[in-house]
């Protein structure tokens, strides 16, 4: 059976993505994991890949083409296996596309006209007063309890065919819920009453923009920041679609989410004779990132509040531990994801931040898994600490600073030793401070007995 590469939602409040290039194409074998194709999203472009083996059956969309999250792709099956478009619930006719969302646009205009839609319906009825449909049309129409005489066909011969049904109940779901899950978290958070605001999205659907927008207007001008005004000899640098993403997000975690900030000081010495120990013997290249990834992950398993995504009505706790390591841009940062991090040995995890940062420094993020848990480190650059932004949804981020040597009371003596700061970012809606500096404690005891 046919199964779906389907569009991957690349952050919480990304609806669509743009096929930027194919590496495969009709009729190419492929096997779990691989690469098929690289999509281009506000926030960066992404690797799409291959969740099983199979024979590239069908590609839906052609590069410069946008496909909303979760919708198909493309479809892998197996070998001489050809795709049956009634049941896969798609159309493989652009143009019969078209014609329907023309149609679709008609019929909004003359909604007004109850003879409209009462006749496009009858015309699914024969002679005899009977509806035709397909088995799976009416199965799912049985299911959802939907009177079948009410779906609009565009099967051959005003047949109504699984896509009809699915298209149905998808536009009253679509009634139902009139504002994406960021619109109404922010406005949630802002007070703002989401009944009373117009829509601007598909469908009159209400967006974060509409929210945000309100509440500009709301808010008093005096404490509203004006727009710069450049003076003659000044040179603008205008906002990336990249860097307006950013600033839309990291406004939205400090406006939205109570932030604490707790720090801790750990001492590295073992980590770092453990790392020329195994550089020495095995020749592997290890960084304190990829043992910090590991402890973290480590940790993380005795304390899953901190492994989580929190709203302003619940936490949710993540069954993988899927790190996130924040990367440095040109213009701006990108946050890949070690998947499984808990799972992996450290060589593992060395591999993959390492060919992680390489991807993300071209633009590339593979986004096949959501983050948990983020790191942040500046110590490259001799920071010695600071506090980091909660990347929403999730609970709390961990930044590290430069590691130092530092005069330490080491059992009433006191020695000379290699010592980092650590800083936790904790949203305080969901992590008390307590169990935030337990996790701490435990992270310390298990970076300064380090061992591999």
């Amino acid at each position: 059976m046919a199964i779906p590469v389907k569009m991957p939602q690349v952050g919480q409040d990304i609806e669509s993505g743009r096929i930027l290039e194919w590496y495969v194409k009709e009729g190419d074998e492929v096997k779990k994991g691989d690469v098929l194709a690289v999509v281009e999203s506000d926030k960066a472009n992404f690797e799409v890949e291959a969740y099983e083996s199979g024979i590239i059956i069908k590609l839906l969309y052609s590069p410069g083409e946008e496909a909303k999250v979760f919708e198909p792709i493309a479809f892998i099956g197996e070998p001489e296996e050809k795709l049956n478009p009634e049941i896969a619930g798609i159309s493989l006719d652009k143009s019969e596309n078209t014609t329907q969302d023309q149609s679709a646009e008609i019929a909004e205009k003359n909604e007004d006209s109850p003879t409209s839609v009462s006749n496009r319906i009858k015309e699914n009825h024969n002679t005899s007063g009977r509806v035709t449909a397909s088995p799976s049309a009416k199965r799912i129409a049985k299911e959802n309890n939907l009177d079948i005489r009410n779906i609009y066909p565009s099967g051959p011969n005003s047949r109504i065919i699984k896509r009809d049904v699915l298209n149905y109940l998808n536009s009253i779901a679509s009634s139902a819920q009139k504002a994406t899950p960021m619109a109404k978290r922010i406005a949630g958070a802002e007070g703002i009453e989401i009944k009373e605001l117009s829509g601007s999205g598909v469908g009159g659907k209400i967006t974060k923009e509409d929210v945000l927008d309100s509440l500009a207007s709301k808010r008093d001008p005096v404490s509203k920041p004006a727009l710069l005004t450049p003076e003659k000899n000044d040179s603008v640098i205008e906002f990336s679609r990249h860097r307006q993403r950013i600033a839309e997000r990291l406004s939205i975690s400090k406006q939205t989410i109570p932030h604490y900030y707790l720090f801790i000081d750990v001492i590295a010495d073992k980590i770092l004779i453990w790392k020329d120990k195994i550089f020495k013997q095995l020749g592997m290249k290890v960084s304190f990132n990829d043992v910090l990834i590991k402890s973290v992950s480590t940790a993380l398993k005795k304390f899953p509040q901190l492994n989580s995504h929190v709203d302003d009505e619940k936490l949710v706790l993540k069954p993988n531990i899927n790190i996130g390591v924040a990367v440095s841009l040109k213009d701006g940062l990108l946050v890949p994801v070690i998947p499984d991090a808990d799972l992996k040995k450290i060589g593992e995890i060395s591999e993959i931040s390492r060919k992680n940062a390489e991807n993300a420094r071209k633009g590339i993020i593979n986004y096949s898994s959501t983050g948990t848990f983020t790191i942040s480190n500046l110590g490259m650059f001799g920071i010695k600490n600071f506090s980091a932004i909660i990347n929403p949804p999730e609970s709390a981020i961990l930044s590290l600073g430069v590691i130092e040597k530092r005069v330490v009371f080491d059992n009433q003596n006191i020695t000379v030793a290699n010592v980092v700061s650590l800083g936790l970012a904790v949203d305080h809606r969901a992590i008390d401070g307590a169990y935030a500096s337990e996790f701490l404690g435990e992270l310390k005891k298990y970076l300064e007995s380090f061992n591999g």
